[in-house]
């Protein structure tokens, strides 16, 4: 009973227009309001105060009307409908009981309303609140010229105000619970998508490494942590698959995709965390292994070099073999990027006239 209560508090709109957070927050209020002149009610009852009860029921009746307005896929109208009939229902109250009564305080949920259900501007926001600061000290104004026309009890007025004190916090707190929980959820997936979509970018798509632009702004960061003394060397690689044109004129670019994802995959299990490799173009491979000399990097590619040659990639009825062609050197922080990759891709190509399937270091 209690979880359908809640889900019907919850109900999303319809219209997709329309935003669930404004109904839900409009409901909330109005729950909060019946129950409060509930409260009146039974209050007023107990201590044998029968005068005021018919505005005590027909404000429950307007709040739960005003509940009902957030079903029916028109926010405006449900918003104009809260706003209006509060600001109303508060003049009518500080004239009947007068200002000690505390009534004066929900003015400030209506504040908290217009900053919490509406879309428009600041500016208009700040003028909101200016208008409900000149409505109260207009309310002001008038309890200190014209007296209620209803005296309450000393011990009804304390309790009373009491009420009020109560309902003015937990309409506020209830308001800002709903408000603050749907914007940091708002706040959480926009992070996540934005690291979603920072990850897409940074990666190539058909490989999962990292994309060249990714790579260069690794390296450059590796420039920076260099010239701060937080990394003393880092040697580069680059690999150019051999004949890689020869296996997609012979079984497809469908069996060259695979290639290149099998192949990443080892990389990624051979080298883990001791390097970071991107496709750096096509079938090409940049490394960089981390606080490593050129000698023991080639330690790493020989390794490296001799799982490929083990590797048998089943495509259809065929068996995939491949080599690679490895140019290597120690990174130039000095020189920077474009250095050092010019320095690596000249001894690939170094290796590709000497036959391929070498490291050249």
């Amino acid at each position: 009973m209690i979880q359908r209560f809640i889900a019907m508090i919850f109900k999303d709109v319809e219209n997709e227009n329309e935003t669930k957070k404004v109904s839900v927050i409009l409901r909330l209020n109005a729950l909060i309001m019946c129950v409060y002149f509930l409260c009146l009610l039974g209050i007023f009852l107990a201590v044998g105060e029968r005068t005021p009860l018919i505005m005590f029921l027909m404000c429950f009746s307007i709040y739960g009307l005003a509940f009902y307005t957030t079903y029916l896929n028109d926010t405006k109208l449900a918003v104009y409908f809260s706003v209006l009939f509060t600001a109303i229902w508060i003049f009518i109250f500080i004239r009947q009981f007068g200002w000690d009564c505390g009534i004066q305080h929900f003015i400030f949920v209506l504040i908290v309303l217009g900053f919490t259900i509406s879309y428009r501007k600041l500016r208009w926001k700040i003028s909101m609140s200016a208008a409900a600061c000149v409505f109260r000290l207009v309310l002001y104004a008038y309890t200190r010229q014209n007296g209620s026309r209803y005296t309450l009890g000393n011990e009804v007025s304390v309790i009373y105000q009491i009420v009020n004190t109560i309902f003015v916090f937990a309409g506020i707190t209830g308001i800002l619970a709903v408000f603050t929980k749907d914007s940091m959820e708002m706040e959480r997936k926009l992070v996540q998508y934005n690291e979603r979509l920072h990850r897409l970018a940074s990666l190539d798509p058909l490989t999962g490494l990292l994309n060249r632009r990714s790579m260069r702004e690794f390296l450059e960061k590796n420039i920076r942590m260099y010239q701060s003394g937080h990394v003393e060397s880092m040697a580069l690689a680059i690999g150019d698959i051999d004949f890689f044109k020869k296996i997609n004129d012979t079984y497809g670019h469908e069996c060259g995709d695979l290639v290149l994802k099998q192949l990443s995959a080892l990389f990624q299990e051979h080298i883990g965390s001791k390097g970071t490799i991107s496709r750096w173009g096509g079938e090409e491979f940049l490394f960089a292994f981390h606080h490593m000399n050129g000698d023991e990097a080639l330690m790493l590619l020989n390794e490296l070099n001799r799982k490929l040659k083990k590797m048998e990639i089943p495509y259809g009825e065929h068996v995939v073999k491949v080599t690679m062609t490895f140019g290597l050197s120690e990174f130039d922080f000095v020189r920077g990027i474009d250095y050092s990759v010019n320095d690596v891709d000249k001894k690939l190509y170094q290796g590709k006239e000497a036959g391929r399937d070498r490291t050249i270091y």
